[in-house]
C-alpha cells in the first residue's frame, strides 16, 4: 500500500483503496471504501462524508474506522458508494 502521511485534503474525493493514510486530515471530503486494502491511523476527519461498501465486514470496518476521530458533522453510510447520486436533468432541443 502506498503511505501518505500528514496531509490535509479539502474539498475532495478519496478512493481509500490501497492507501495507507497516517496522521491526515480530511476537511469536506467524500471517503469511498469498495474493499478492506486499505489502513488508517491518527487522521481527523471534519464536515466529511464515509462511503462503505455493503458487502464489508461491518465489525472490520467499525475497528479501522476506530482508529481516527471525527466530529459530529462527519457521516458514515454503508451504501452502494456511487457517489454523487445526483441525476441533472437536460434541457430539451429545441428545432425552430
Amino acid at each position: 500500500m502506498k503511505m501518505i502521511s500528514n496531509q490535509s485534503f479539502t474539498n475532495e474525493t478519496i478512493f481509500f483503496d490501497g492507501f495507507c493514510f497516517s496522521n491526515c486530515s480530511f476537511t469536506d471530503c467524500v471517503i469511498i471504501i469498495t474493499s478492506l486494502q486499505f489502513h488508517f491511523e491518527g487522521c481527523c476527519f471534519y464536515r466529511s462524508s464515509l462511503h462503505v461498501h455493503p458487502e464489508l465486514p461491518v465489525f472490520e470496518v467499525s475497528h479501522r474506522l476506530s482508529q481516527s476521530s471525527y466530529d459530529s458533522d462527519t457521516l458514515c453510510f454503508r451504501d452502494d458508494y456511487k457517489y454523487p447520486r445526483t441525476t441533472l436533468r437536460l434541457p430539451g432541443a429545441s428545432l425552430a
